[in-house]
């Protein structure tokens, strides 16, 4: 298996031309379409539950419903907007046809627009509807979306391994846990 803890160069995209934010976006990217490229459509489709109750599709339409929420945001960034029962959870060519569309916005995005200021509308509680609007930077929420994406990559991982699919070791792993591995 490859590992993203050894530097692996993204869609060659060289590192140096993108904000930091954009690049850690471009790496989740690059490790979605691996991973999408690893499996075939049934064990995109399949659920294990009880260990994983979502399919993998679904996890990949829930993190990409995030990144879709700040790239297609009005005044507004509206993290409630969900796709459930979307193509994208049953078709890996529509979650790539998606990357793409989502990896052209991001590269070109310019210093001043990540700075840009957004207001963020989220759920906040389980008990009750209870949604909150407050600040943000693009910038931050779409560095949201890339951790947000990446704690879902640690799921897909599960249930790729309980199919017996490959996968690579280091998929999943937040970019914190990845320097702390580094350092060993």
């Amino acid at each position: 298996m490859q590992s993203v803890l050894k530097k692996r160069q993204v869609r060659d995209f060289p590192a140096a031309t993108y904000a930091p934010t954009v690049q850690g976006c471009l790496e989740v990217f690059a490790q979605a379409s691996r991973c999408l490229q690893m499996l075939d459509d049934d064990a995109y489709q399949a659920s294990m539950k009880p260990v994983v109750s979502s399919s993998i599709g679904e996890h990949f339409r829930h993190w990409l419903d995030a990144f879709n929420a700040v790239y297609q945001a009005g005044i507004v960034i509206d993290y409630n907007q969900r796709r459930r029962g979307h193509r994208v959870e049953t078709s890996r060519s529509v979650a790539l046809v998606e990357i793409d569309e989502l990896t052209n916005w991001l590269t070109g995005l310019s210093e001043k627009e990540l700075k840009k200021n957004v207001n963020v509308l989220t759920e906040v509680s389980v008990l009750h509807t209870q949604a909150c609007l407050m600040s943000s930077t693009l910038e931050r929420e779409i560095t949201f979306a890339a951790q947000h994406a990446n704690h879902h990559f640690a799921m897909v991982k599960i249930a790729a391994n309980l199919m017996n699919k490959p996968i690579d070791d280091d998929f999943g792993i937040a970019p914190a846990t990845a320097t702390f591995l580094r350092g060993q």
